[in-house]
């Protein structure tokens, strides 16, 4: 026994001496066939590009490609090039917060409702649609996807035909839903709500990146409250680079100003404070394209309007009813997903209409009581106009029947840092020339063309002009801009700049906020319209307008 035992042990020194001396061997050869010098370096994997959120490098110098890249940011928003250079399942880091895994680990994620996802596209970039279903199915428990509903808002990309079936025909959770007819954005997303067999409905857009733990958070504040809207956290996805770009996501909310068009503010401006950053928060407003909402509240409150245009203000409008019909909207810190902001939208290059205007007048009339003459003086509009915005009686039944409360609510309970729209010297109606007399008024025949003096129509057309928020001279979003040498007429940018004007009502001035000259007249036997250095005894710089007020503002 003893013997044997003595030659085991033998036997294993033997080998373990064999091993060493062919390992130095084995070094050795390498060492000498590959030797290292001051030039060289070891070899590395090179790492895919946009790997782990980074931006993609390609040779910009190179004319075709250049060409290429211009090309698609012109058509798709995006640059095109550089995302089919990135995997469709490349990964991206955990962005949750250290306390975010312990408020939704495993054992969690186990009693939560599945959701229906919807997804609506329109001749959107392959690499990307096909990037953000990767994105759902990658990272998110199979569990929890009931569906992912892909909606075609009639596409005529062939590629979005029969090779995306068949590129997710292995995916029975996948499911193509196709438009016979071109609906829109809004129009398509109530098209998959309805469609959805789950009772939370997940929306996000074509062009997204969902990151590691999204969607369990979402699914948690609807299941508690099924009133609740959940948004996640929205980081930019950059559409020139694909980078992922994290650095200022949670620092800020959804909100909106006077003309309803979507923004960002600060979450230190609002009041409400928060000590846990991973507890959710309210927020005024959504952006729009990323949320879970509970179907049967959804449907409550009127889903979307069926007769906004194509794309604009469904989220503003959506926002305000879902806090004045008894429920709230949480942005979700724990839930991080990526979204491309697009340079332009492809959705509305065949679209002559002014969507905006169309919109948030339907939005104004139906849910901002006395407020939407806010949003009319804005927009350059007397009144609502059923003729050219249609009928809103069914919406304002929505209203009534899901108990909703008045705008005034909204902005008290929601939003209280919504800044007042009043100004000094606001106006509105007709505007006329004191050294003309009163029989002339200021006219506009459409954006673009220069303003001039004509007799007065009293028709509220061309001739109705408001002066208010934005301090602009607009007239159905047509604004007076001078550039220091023509004074024209372009579409309202809200910027002020050479849109920006004071009424100075001791003397009936008109005066440039930018270059500090004044509205004027030439002469009688002259109506040309001009601006001179200010002179308040000029009676062709003087101007009779309609004073204004809102008497109806939250104190």
């Amino acid at each position: 026994m003893c013997c044997r035992l003595f030659v085991s042990h033998r036997a294993l020194f033997v080998i373990f001496i064999t091993l060493v001396l062919l390992l130095n061997v084995a070094f050795y050869l390498y060492n000498n066939e590959t030797p290292y010098t001051a030039t060289s370096r070891p070899v590395r994997k090179s790492t895919p590009p946009g790997d782990m959120g980074l931006s993609v490098r390609y040779d910009a110098s190179n004319p075709v490609i250049a060409a290429e890249v211009k090309r698609t940011i012109v058509a798709q928003g995006l640059n095109e090039y550089a995302s089919d250079l990135v995997s469709v399942r490349r990964r991206l880091p955990d962005l949750r917060s250290w306390c975010c895994p312990k408020a939704y680990g495993h054992l969690f994620s186990a009693s939560l409702p599945a959701t229906s996802i919807v997804i609506v596209f329109y001749n959107e970039v392959w690499s990307v649609l096909v990037r953000t279903v990767h994105s759902v199915l990658d990272r998110s428990p199979s569990h929890l996807v009931k569906e992912i509903l892909l909606v075609d808002d009639y596409s005529n990309y062939p590629y979005l035909k029969t090779q995306l079936e068949e590129y997710f025909e292995t995916f029975p959770v996948v499911k193509i839903i196709r438009a016979k007819e071109r609906l829109g954005l809004i129009r398509a997303r109530l098209m998959g709500a309805k469609e959805a067999s789950a009772d939370i409905v997940t929306f996000l857009d074509a062009h997204v990146e969902c990151t590691e733990g999204w969607l369990e958070p979402l699914l948690d504040v609807v299941a508690r409250d099924p009133t609740n809207v959940a948004i996640p956290t929205i980081d930019r996805i950059n559409e020139r680079d694909m980078s992922l770009q994290t650095n200022i996501s949670l620092l800020l909310a959804g909100a909106f100003e006077w003309d309803l068009n979507f923004g960002w503010c600060e979450r230190k401006h609002l009041r409400r404070k928060y000590t846990d950053p991973c507890e959710p928060f309210e927020t005024p407003a959504m952006a729009g394209g990323l949320f879970s909402i509970h179907k049967t509240f959804f449907e409550r409150i009127g889903w979307y309007d069926e007769d906004f245009i194509i794309y604009g203000m469904e989220n503003v409008e959506l926002s305000i009813k879902s806090w004045m019909c008894g429920g709230m909207l949480l942005t979700v810190p724990c839930s991080r997903v990526g979204h491309v902001q697009k340079h332009s939208h492809p959705y509305l290059f065949d679209v002559a209409m002014d969507l905006p205007m169309h919109n948030s007048a339907r939005l104004a009339e139906v849910w901002m009581d006395e407020y939407k003459q806010v949003v009319f003086d804005v927009n350059g509009l007397p009144r609502y106009v059923e003729e050219r915005f249609g009928s809103v009686e069914e919406r304002k039944q929505v209203r009534e029947r899901a108990n909703c409360k008045p705008f005034r609510y909204y902005l008290q309970r929601a939003f209280p840092e919504m800044r007042s729209p009043a100004i000094d010297g606001q106006f509105r109606g007709e505007v006329r020339n004191v050294g003309l007399g009163r029989t002339y008024c200021l006219t506009v025949e459409k954006a673009g063309t220069r303003p001039y003096m004509s007799l007065c129509d009293g028709l509220e057309k061309t001739q109705y002009w408001s002066h208010s928020y934005y301090q602009d001279i607009n007239s159905y979003k047509a604004c007076l801009d001078f550039n220091g040498s023509l004074l024209t007429t372009v579409i309202c940018h809200r910027h002020r700049g050479n849109q920006g004007w004071m009424y100075v009502k001791e003397t009936g001035q008109i005066w440039s906020m930018t270059h500090t000259q004044c509205l004027a007249v030439r002469s009688k036997a002259n109506s040309t319209l001009t601006l001179k250095s200010c002179n308040a005894s000029d009676q062709y710089q003087q101007w009779m307008v309609n004073l204004v007020a809102y008497d109806f503002l939250v104190k």
